[in-house]
């Protein structure tokens, strides 16, 4: 049975709009029910791929799933193409932790959030997809500063372990440049990434060392690694939970990849899909 859903938008704190889909399970009772926030990795939306079907499954599991889009995803609430490619040049990883903040915050005190609120129980828990969950970590671990004892816990599916993916050539070429070009494969198109994204990473180091957050996690965190990742080698996340040590967090999913073997479109629910859930539910939202 399909879970019926609602569209919701609110304004964040730099005057962008946050769109979000709420899922509520149909039987629920009133102030009983935990919050499951999902996050898209780079490139995506909150309807890509496996995202909605995620949604439904909490919903079933008694979960109220929230998946939102990052502000500057450039999909303008669309599905297919990105739409405002200024607003992906110009995204960097604080502005989508800021995101994750301020939609926080619309979901605990928001007119727009009203009904959800009569049936959320108020724990949170987060998981995120790839960037998403390198997302996930450093803005859980803010929350624990500002929302402790509502942040329940945080899985990270084939999420990335740093955000460093170039060399020092190759960032002072961006840098020069001031932009970079890059093919988008889902949509066919051509996208830029100015180098304020580079230039946020450095200059805001502190805020986001994954390796701290992750620490500052520790107990709460569950990573959930695809053993033939070939965009984010289980390799990387390993050294990031060596370094953080939060290594008994790891499930390996094995003979699956980044995706868990899911497309976008959905054609079918794949063996990986269907492991990696079992690997993160009921935990992350009991």
């Amino acid at each position: 049975m399909i879970v019926p859903e609602t569209e919701h938008s609110i304004v964040n704190r730099h005057g962008d709009v946050l769109y979000s889909t709420v899922t509520t399970p149909l039987q629920s009772a009133d102030g009983g029910l935990p919050l499951l926030l999902l996050l898209h990795g780079f490139k995506g939306f909150r309807n890509y791929s496996f995202i909605p079907w995620l949604s439904q499954f909490a919903a079933h599991a008694g979960a109220i799933a929230v998946r939102m889009c990052f502000s500057l995803n450039g999909m303008k609430n669309t599905s297919w193409l990105v739409q405002a490619t200024d607003d992906f040049a110009r995204n960097t990883i604080s502005r989508e932790c800021d995101d994750v903040a301020d939609l926080v915050d619309a979901l605990c005190h928001h007119e727009e959030f009203a009904n959800l609120r009569r049936v959320w129980n108020g724990k949170i828990s987060v998981l995120g997809h790839s960037r998403g969950g390198g997302i996930a970590m450093i803005a859980s671990s803010e929350l624990l500063k500002t929302h402790q004892e509502q942040l329940h816990h945080v899985a990270v599916w084939n999420s990335v372990g740093t955000w460093t993916r170039w060399t020092p050539r190759q960032a002072a070429t961006w840098k020069g440049a001031g932009t970079f070009e890059m093919q988008n494969q889902r949509t066919l198109q051509t996208l830029n990434m100015h180098s304020t994204y580079l230039v946020d990473i450095e200059e805001n180091a502190p805020r986001l060392d994954l390796v701290t957050a992750s620490s500052a996690l520790s107990g709460k965190l569950r990573y959930v690694h695809a053993q033939h990742d070939l965009t984010v080698p289980l390799r990387e996340i390993e050294l990031l939970a060596q370094a953080s040590r939060t290594e008994d967090s790891i499930t390996i999913i094995g003979n699956t990849t980044h995706t868990f073997g899911m497309e976008h479109p959905v054609s079918r629910i794949t063996r990986g899909f269907a492991d990696a859930i079992e690997a993160t539910f009921p935990w992350v939202v009991r």
